[in-house]
């Protein structure tokens, strides 16, 4: 041995005791960044469920909960002009209303003195929560500012709901969505 190298016994490396049975099949440690990555697919995953619930939450509540609106009308559309052809096979004299249930919804119509009909179809009924349906017209209706709360839109239709929430889209005003939450 050279007496100017140091010598193998004094290196601090030999004091190590290998498990491994051979030193070269040692697993090498290499920095990795699991830390980052996992934090960065939780964020990301985070993000996109949230724009999901975004986009697709109100959807799955009105289809859920059955709220009125022009995808639970268009799902159910048969359904719904199934009770008016129904109200319209009723005996209901000109200028007259009345009440019913239709396949388990509760239906108010009125008849005009011309012979046309209105019928207000409740689907959700809440109770103090609210009630909310539809109204059908023979007539086109129109909405306006309800008499009693001027800030809400209304149309003239028969029973409790007494505020229109809006138009059913190429109804061409046959068709509104109705509501009345101050029960």
């Amino acid at each position: 041995m050279i007496a100017t190298e140091p010598s193998v016994a004094s290196h601090p490396a030999s004091r190590i005791i290998h498990t491994y049975p051979d030193p070269e099949m040692m697993p090498t440690l290499i920095p990795t960044n699991r830390k980052k990555i996992r934090w960065r697919w939780l964020v990301f995953a985070i993000l996109g469920l949230s724009v999901l619930m975004y986009a697709f939450g109100p959807m799955v509540w009105q289809f859920t909960f059955g709220r009125p609106g022009n995808a639970d009308f268009y799902l159910h559309q048969s359904k719904y002009k199934n009770i008016v052809a129904r109200v319209k096979e009723l005996p209901l004299a000109a200028g007259a209303q009345t009440e019913t249930r239709i396949d388990g919804l509760l239906v108010n119509a009125a008849r005009s003195t011309s012979g046309s009909y209105t019928l207000t179809i409740t689907t959700v009924d809440w109770h103090h929560a609210g009630v909310y349906g539809y109204v059908f017209s023979d007539v086109p209706l129109t909405s306006h500012p309800n008499e009693n709360y001027p800030d809400h839109q209304a149309v003239d239709n028969p029973g409790d709901m007494p505020f229109a929430d809006k138009r059913i889209v190429s109804q061409e005003g046959h068709w509104w969505s109705v509501y009345n939450d101050l029960l």
